[in-house]
């Protein structure tokens, strides 16, 4: 019986938190860019491409180090852990490839630093998104 109340919480638990937040990419209100794939969102965060649709240089934003929506954000993007994603970034200052998003402290933080750069570009709860950012893509959908 013990086994199964353990089951059963691991589950509500994890669920739980697949459902806490509705992480959202944003840009700046500014940027000219009002929607943008999946496909494209790896590709700016992965350092493959550095430049948005209207030819506009696209300036990613992270989290530091195991921050809970760094995580997810990763997860829901290109289903990888941190560790495989420091490890990417890694192999690629190691071969002089491009440099990782610039990385802050929170939040608020990331929304500030998209809100007064116009090629910035990052990921947030959508709930705490508002008119200085535009949405768009949601990550958890």
């Amino acid at each position: 019986m013990r086994h199964l109340f353990l089951c059963f919480a691991l589950c509500m638990g994890s669920g739980w938190q697949s459902a806490w937040a509705d992480l959202v990419v944003i840009v700046n209100a500014r940027s000219g860019v009002a929607a943008m794939t999946r496909n494209e969102i790896v590709h700016i965060f992965l350092g493959r491409n550095r430049l948005f649709f209207n030819g506009q240089e696209a300036v990613p934003v992270d989290l530091q180090g195991d921050h809970p929506l760094r995580a997810q954000f990763y997860r829901l993007l290109v289903g990888k852990e941190l560790a495989e994603i420091d490890a990417y970034w890694s192999r690629q200052r190691f071969t002089g490839g491009v440099s990782p998003p610039v990385r802050l402290h929170g939040s608020e933080e990331v929304l500030d630093w998209v809100a007064n750069r116009p090629g910035a570009i990052g990921f947030a709860e959508l709930s705490r998104t508002d008119a200085r950012v535009r949405v768009v893509h949601n990550l958890s959908r």
